[in-house]
């Protein structure tokens, strides 16, 4: 029985890669956002999309993957804030120093690869 309820709990959350409240809101409109594109146009490229969240100087960065995009992931804080990562900046070590790398999210189609 005990079984049962603990199950039924955990059915009724989101499914996330990680902890729900380490997802901020902004990020969870987004995602619930992409579920809806994706239930209504299987076919668009955000089925093949991802959120990944890494670790950069002791804050949480979040990145959208999706390897039809020939765009570079931007990074957004936790807060939600995107990180400009401009020439002979401060930031431009973002990528070479982030590290932690952890799902949030995959769409049904995701497909990892290599590094980015």
């Amino acid at each position: 029985m005990l079984i049962f309820i603990s199950t039924i709990f955990v059915s009724c959350e989101k499914d996330y890669l990680i902890s729900n409240k380490d997802v901020p809101d902004w990020l969870k409109a987004d995602i619930k956002h992409q579920e809806q594109v994706i239930k209504e146009s299987p076919q668009l490229m955000n089925a093949y999309g991802a959120w990944l969240r890494y670790n950069w100087q002791n804050e949480y960065y979040f990145e959208y993957h999706n390897v039809l995009s020939e765009s570079l992931p931007q990074p957004i804080s936790t807060k939600g804030d995107t990180l400009h990562i401009l020439a002979n900046d401060v930031n431009t070590d973002y990528y070479k120093e982030k590290c932690c790398k952890t799902f949030v999210w995959k769409a049904p189609k995701y497909k990892e690869y290599g590094d980015i």
